[in-house]
């Protein structure tokens, strides 16, 4: 099981890897839809939204915690009455589970945010109405 993920999760990061970085998106906008469904493989919306850095890391932490889990299991599983190997099996489901919901949300709020940076907002074309200047004060009087 842990082999089949780490298998699934190697080949996404590298065709996420291996793209042309000078190929011109087709797509106005990444669809948060569609990340939260490749999201659902932990890196899967970040390669998706083309960020295969962040790929890396989300399905790197998710697979360590997935196999310290499996060792923490088999910990527990020779010694059931341990409370600390208890603690620390759950412990590891916990960094999983918030390792996943980290990737679901970057990888949402990435594709909502997708063109951020390509919209400039030119002041000098503004009309003066929708200026905010600041308030004339008078000069301040040194003499006294």
């Amino acid at each position: 099981m842990f082999q089949t993920g780490l298998i699934i999760t190697c080949f996404l990061v590298s065709t996420g890897l291996a793209q042309d970085s000078t190929a011109v998106d087709s797509s106005a906008a990444k669809s948060a839809g569609q990340a939260l469904l490749y999201s659902i493989v932990p890196g899967g919306g970040q390669l998706y939204n083309q960020r295969p850095l962040k790929a890396l890391l989300f399905s790197g932490v998710f697979a360590y915690y997935a196999y310290e889990y499996s060792r923490a299991q088999q910990d527990f599983q020779v010694n059931p009455a341990d409370q600390t190997l208890h603690r620390m099996r759950n412990d590891k489901v916990w960094l999983m589970a918030l390792t996943w919901t980290l990737n679901i949300l970057d990888a949402y709020v990435d594709s909502q945010l997708w063109d951020f940076d390509k919209y400039e907002l030119n002041v000098d074309e503004l009309p003066e109405t929708d200026l905010i200047k600041p308030k004339e004060t008078e000069k301040p009087n040194d003499t006294e």
